[in-house]
């Protein structure tokens, strides 16, 4: 019961976090722009987005029919590699059409998903017998892990503005250190002298 209580308290220590993170300090949002002739961009997406909400790249690697020459694969490929030389590139979330924007359905799974991540990392911290710093190290150790597995291949691969990926990881180790102090107090145990002879 303590793990579930620790995790719910350091759930809501990330969120309030998170409030800050994004609505007070603004610098995830300082790196997201618009673009000119929204209206325009708007008619263009829901015409060509033919998915429906997806995930779109521009430029898409080329296919060359089956049965395609080698000089036919290669002359794909070439203006596939030239294409993304040149740009522009785009890699983004796109939904053409309706759907009720919810703030208060997003709080609700933003603390969900705190509260998950929380439990995962105390069910860890428990199998521990470390000072309460060392568990609270753990956690920001955490939270550069998530940062380095999941920002990270999104620069390599994506991208992404090294900024933003930057932002993005330091956010991580700042809130799992702060639900860290929170969680650390319900989750592992204290060596005791008997342990420091052991070692």
């Amino acid at each position: 019961m303590k793990l579930v209580i620790g995790s719910l308290i350091a759930s809501v220590v990330c969120f309030f976090w998170g409030y800050l993170s994004w609505t007070v300090m603004s610098w995830h949002e300082n790196g997201v722009h618009g673009f000119h002739e929204e209206e325009t961009m708007a008619g263009m997406f829901t015409k060509n987005a033919q998915a429906g909400h997806a995930i779109y790249r521009m430029p898409m690697p080329g296919h060359a029919q089956k049965g395609a020459l080698p000089e036919e694969r290669k002359a794909v490929e070439d203006k596939f590699q030239q294409a993304m030389d040149d740009g522009p590139y785009v890699y983004a979330v796109v939904r053409p059409g309706k759907v009720r924007y919810s703030e208060g359905n997003n709080i609700i799974m933003s603390v969900v998903r705190s509260f998950i991540a929380a439990l995962l990392l105390a069910v860890i911290l428990d199998l521990a017998t470390i000072p309460y710093m060392a568990r609270v190290a753990v956690c920001a150790a955490a939270g550069l892990f998530a940062g380095v597995v999941a920002d990270l291949p999104m620069w390599i691969w994506f991208e992404w503005p090294t900024r933003d990926i930057l932002v993005g990881m330091v956010d991580h180790v700042i809130e799992w250190t702060l639900g860290g102090l929170a969680l650390a107090g319900f989750a592992g145990k204290n060596p005791t002298a008997k342990h420091e002879r052991q070692h």
